[in-house]
């Protein structure tokens, strides 16, 4: 009898500590993966730091001189970007306030570590609440691999190392559905059932209305549980989800009234600011406000969808295979659990996963260019607060080979990305350093961002030009490629028609080939001037475009968008380089009086389209 206990026993001590050393394997790589340097903040981590160090120190979020003292002396680097806004309390912050109100406490005890701490304990205290809930489905080390593939094989992890609201908000509706759905029987509703107490589904409510006034396409997921207790008959239980979800969305709103002048802060006049805008306080006051009317930031949106079935496909394809968003890379574990829960699912099941749904569906058919990611971002950030309501959808547990299926696929990406910054962080210390090499590169990429992080992208001859690796030496005119770089990727959006353009070259070789790949085709034009149209002009050709959609500068104009990879290629061992300069589809007028072999100068590097 003993050694039959025994032998139990020692496996589950073994499936422990095997899952533990995983578990820490993975922290670590996702670290690695998701920031080169932790005292760095990226995107909108700027802003979230600064509300919630105001927050401490003034016990406000009004920006003043105290927050444009405590930016400057932040340290390394220039001040993070802040987004601000114009209300009649004055400039105050303009990101929703849950998630600084939340990291206060430990910030005031830890610093910036007490923010990371707060992702931690808000994410643990949601994986508690989980396993009470999925430990009906299956055993106990059934259930603890469940949820550590759902955190492991996941963006959720690197996101603890990352100082926003994201995985707030995922946690918050991991444990606003836990607790909501709590006490529901597993078969099908039935007239005749058992009564429940109703604060644990009351808590969960509140939760998820505080988690919608984080993101308001998060209502979506707040109504599923009131849909799931109206088709089990429990209307008692519905009517206290839904009042207490109400009364946490209302609580926050007015709670983002007091401290921002707004209860919306993306509806205000807001733009955003940083080292080289100035910001609106100090002696560059009066100049950096006039940003508000210059270059706002507020958002607007419409009742009805962008129905433009070739921008939609594409956002759909991109949504599952996307280089910085695509559930494949980010998310293996969501096609696990969508395939558990789409088989036979119940009256919990639809609801979540309709609920899921339709949150994809708001950004693909609404905001299709948005939903390609912000000027920072690590995986899909709107897919993280949908991916509870799919784990909490299975009737029963993912078996351990379709776990093990998801592992792989996540290793596999993130050795990818420890890999590629491992390979080029030297040349690009960034948030998107680990897409440069491996598995990511291979993925089609998509942005309408204004930059990506930091390095602005260039608007040559009224053309938008990025490039979106370190493998190209950009200038403020010009580009450099070396025979000893991998090809570098830039991304052109022309308003023009034409599959063609044109490139001012310098080279340094005769006999060197410049290689041009798209979607469709490659081709490789020699540099030693048998091609060229013009004295130091060649001219590309490109495959159709088959982007078409718009860009952050111009609502109603469509541009067309191609993505190419130019290298050089070198008959020889010794390195070669090439200056190149964008000419889009014309020549300058004064092209022809250039002596040859010159890069020319036409007046237009840097300048901007005129923002809205």
């Amino acid at each position: 009898m003993s050694s039959s206990k025994q032998g139990p026993r020692t496996r589950s001590a073994a499936t422990a500590v095997g899952a533990v050393v995983i578990l820490l394997l993975c922290f670590l790589v996702a670290l690695q993966v998701s920031r080169l340097r932790s005292d760095r903040l990226w995107g909108d981590e700027g802003t979230f730091v600064a509300m919630t160090a105001s927050l401490v120190h003034d016990g406000d979020l009004i920006f003043d001189a105290g927050d444009l003292e405590r930016l400057e002396q932040r340290q390394p680097g220039p001040p993070p970007a802040v987004i601000l806004q114009q209300t009649e309390r004055g400039i105050t912050y303009s990101k929703p306030i849950l998630y600084p109100l939340m990291a206060a406490p430990l910030y005031s005890l830890f610093g910036e570590t007490g923010i990371l701490a707060t992702n931690a304990v808000l994410l643990g205290c949601a994986l508690v609440l989980a396993w009470i809930y999925l430990r009906r489905l299956g055993s106990a080390s059934h259930t603890f691999w469940t949820l550590s593939s759902a955190v492991g094989c996941s963006v959720l992890l690197p996101y603890l190392g990352w100082k926003m609201s994201d995985l707030a908000q995922a946690a918050m509706v991991l444990a606003g559905l836990s607790l909501a759905l709590e006490g529901l029987p597993l078969d099908e509703p039935r007239d005749r059932v058992r009564a429940h107490p109703l604060l644990a589904p009351a808590i969960g409510g509140f939760l998820l209305g505080a988690a919608v006034s984080m993101r308001f396409s998060t209502a979506a997921l707040a109504a599923a549980p009131v849909l799931v207790a109206l088709l089990y008959r429990r209307f008692r239980r519905s009517v206290a989800v839904a009042a207490l979800a109400l009364v946490g969305f209302i609580a926050v709103s007015a709670s983002t009234q007091h401290f921002l002048g707004t209860s919306n802060p993306y509806k205000a006049v807001r733009s955003s600011f940083n080292s080289n805008t100035g910001f609106p306080a100090g002696a560059e006051a009066a100049t950096a406000t006039e940003r508000f009317s210059t270059s706002p930031a507020t958002q607007s949106a419409s009742w009805l969808p962008r129905l433009d079935p070739r921008t939609s496909a594409y956002s759909l394809f991109y949504f599952f295979l996307g280089r910085h968003t695509g559930l494949l890379a980010y998310f293996p574990i969501a096609f696990v659990l969508l395939l558990h829960a789409s088989r036979r699912p119940n009256a919990v099941a639809l609801p979540l996963l309709g609920a899921a749904g339709a949150v994809v569906a708001f950004y693909l058919l609404w905001m299709p260019e948005n939903y390609f990611g912000g000027s920072t971002f690590l995986g899909n950030r709107y897919f993280v607060v949908t991916l509870p309501a799919v784990l909490l959808a299975c009737r029963k547990l993912p078996s351990p080979r379709f776990l093990a299926v998801a592992w792989l696929l996540a290793l596999g990406f993130w050795s990818s990305g420890l890999y590629s910054l491992r390979s080029t962080h030297v040349l690009t210390p960034s948030s998107q350093g680990h897409t440069h090499a491996g598995l990511f590169r291979l993925l089609p990429f998509e942005s309408t961002a204004k930059n990506m992080d930091g390095v602005h992208s260039r608007y040559w001859r009224r053309d938008f030009v990025r490039f979106v690796d370190p493998f190209a030496e950009v200038g403020s005119e010009s580009f450099r490629l070396s025979s000893g770089a991998p090809a570098a990727e830039m991304v052109v959006a022309t308003s023009w028609p034409g599959e063609s353009l044109k490139l001012a070259v310098q080279n340094t070789s005769p006999e060197a080939l410049l290689r041009v790949t798209d979607w469709q085709r490659s081709d490789s034009y020699p540099l030693d001037g048998s091609l060229e149209i013009a004295p130091g002009v060649l001219e590309i050709e490109v495959s159709p475009s088959w982007r078409r959609h718009g860009f952050w500068w111009q609502d109603d104009a469509l541009y067309n968008v191609r993505s190419l990879r130019l290298e050089i290629v070198s008959p020889t061992d010794s390195e070669v380089t090439a200056d190149l300069r964008y000419l889009g589809r014309r020549l300058p007028p004064r092209m022809r009086s250039q002596p040859e072999g010159q890069v020319p100068s036409d007046g237009e590097g840097a300048n901007p389209p005129q923002s809205r």
